[in-house]
């Protein structure tokens, strides 16, 4: 990222900042290692306290899990005018959930999976770090026409 005083300022956000945007958001992207690539995966969850929790049927996304590696978990949204966006990252250990099922309900009645099929194990990941920042939307017109970049990339 440039040092161009037309950029916009990144914030970075403090934890309890991360957490309120955490507790209103509803689907994010799972990133774990299955073997030796990384996979990404989407996910509706809910916040059970300091904990991120989502359902998960057997497949890929719950070996890579089961095998105690850490993960990272990102959800992102914008304010209601979309002039600003947001961005929090939630490091981690995934486990099964051991809190009080009550909890479930009352983190989030309404936070069903919106993929098909059963998702009977209930994971939760246990967060070694947390961190976001949030930054003004950048005009289209900074987009357009697109801009071969491949320069930085060297």
């Amino acid at each position: 990222m440039s040092s161009s005083p037309s950029e916009s300022h990144t914030e970075i956000l403090a934890a309890d900042e991360c957490w309120k945007y955490l507790h209103s958001s509803y689907i994010g992207r799972l990133a774990v290692i299955s073997g030796a690539a990384p996979e990404i995966f989407p996910v509706n969850f809910m916040t059970i306290g300091t904990t991120v929790v989502f359902r998960t049927a057997p497949g890929t996304k719950l070996r890579a899990l089961l095998s105690g590696a850490a993960v990272a978990f990102e959800t992102d949204g914008l304010n209601a005018y979309s002039t600003e966006v947001w961005s929090v990252v939630v490091k981690g250990t995934p486990g099964s959930f051991d809190g009080d099922p009550a909890s479930l309900r009352e983190g989030g009645p309404d936070r069903e999976p919106w993929q098909p099929g059963l998702k009977e194990h209930l994971v939760q990941i246990t967060p070694s770090e947390v961190s976001g920042r949030r930054f003004a939307v950048t005009p289209r017109t900074r987009w357009w026409p697109p801009q071969d970049f491949s320069a930085d990339w060297i």
